[in-house]
């Protein structure tokens, strides 16, 4: 492993840059929902600005491809959460290639893993996060990373807007 987050990033770009050269679309439906890219140089700028000292685990809820999972691992010990098989096949050989050694990818639907563990939750999600916010404990102190404007979840309390590139993200608290 590289001894700096930025060499670390350069190879989790080119590990991801071949893996999508190999596939017909840059998306797909996945048994949990649509699978579609975060931009990885975003991932990365989004937690650099993020005080990851203060957390313990990272989970990404519906992985896809693991970027956001394999960025954030060169900061903290990360969780890919994925439905896809494939997706987290491919997932765990990048990570394994890259020689990255605090990730694992889960073959699960999100929505019935325990969450509890997780203190920072990143999703880009494609639906609404009603779902989400019904599944945390009442007790979980963590933050939740919203990729993208298009779905807040509500019963949150907002902590800040951030953007990432041209990005709008959010960090939610219980």
């Amino acid at each position: 492993m590289s001894d700096t987050p930025d060499k670390g990033l350069a190879g989790i770009l080119a590990a991801l840059a071949e893996f999508h050269a190999g596939l017909d679309e840059p998306y797909k439906m996945t048994p949990a929902g649509m699978w579609a890219c975060s931009k990885s140089e975003e991932v990365y700028e989004l937690l650099g600005q993020l005080d990851l000292g203060i957390y313990r685990r990272f989970a990404d809820l519906g992985s896809g491809d693991g970027r956001a999972v394999l960025i954030a691992s060169l900061f903290l010990p990360a969780t890919g959460i994925e439905a896809d098989p494939g997706l987290v096949e491919a997932s765990q050989d990048m990570a394994q290639g890259l020689g990255l050694e605090r990730v694992e990818f889960l073959c699960a639907d999100c929505r019935q893993v325990d969450l509890a563990p997780y203190d920072l939750l990143f999703v880009y999600p494609d639906k609404p996060l009603d779902w989400l916010v019904k599944m945390l404990p009442d007790n979980w102190r963590g933050h939740l990373l919203v990729y993208g404007p298009y779905f807040q979840p509500a019963g949150l309390t907002h902590l800040k807007t951030i953007y990432a590139g041209q990005t709008m993200c959010t960090l939610w608290e219980r």
